[in-house]
């Protein structure tokens, strides 16, 4: 986490998803919400750019590099490989999952970053609204 910002003023957002009318919509939310926003939309930026940055938020989409025609033995899994690298680089920041999957796959993802000693603090399905997104966000900083 930012060595200045704490648990109640988070100002650093880093969202990871590669459908960039999400990250536009999410960006926009943030920014309004009082949140500096850098987005990543292709998984090879997450290590750079995360390291650059220092968020203390992040939006995770769980499945980053898929696509909805795919097997996901296809491609892989990003949104894990992800963890495990945000994992790697000692990530701090509190980790919101963003997916269509269903809760049980979100909630056993969500473990799996906990395991992975993440503070994986919970996830939002797809389609979301945007009046929670700017709710979490708002609550996140502590201006509930």
């Amino acid at each position: 986490m930012n060595a200045h910002a704490s648990d109640t003023q988070m100002r650093k957002l880093l969202i990871i998803d590669d459908n960039e009318e999400i990250t536009d919509i999410l960006e926009e939310v943030a920014r309004v919400a009082g949140y500096e926003v850098t987005c990543i939309h292709e998984f090879e930026d997450i290590g750079g750019t995360f390291q650059e940055f220092d968020p203390d938020l992040i939006f995770l989409d769980l499945d980053l590099g898929v696509d909805s025609d795919m097997d996901m033995s296809e491609k892989g899994y990003d949104g894990l490989a992800a963890l495990q690298l945000l994992s790697e680089r000692g990530c701090t920041a509190k980790i919101v999952l963003v997916s269509g999957m269903g809760q049980d796959k979100r909630q056993q993802t969500r473990d799996i970053g906990r395991e992975m000693k993440l503070d994986v603090i919970g996830s939002i399905p797809k389609p979301f609204s945007i009046d929670s997104i700017d709710k979490l966000l708002l609550q996140l900083r502590g201006d509930t």
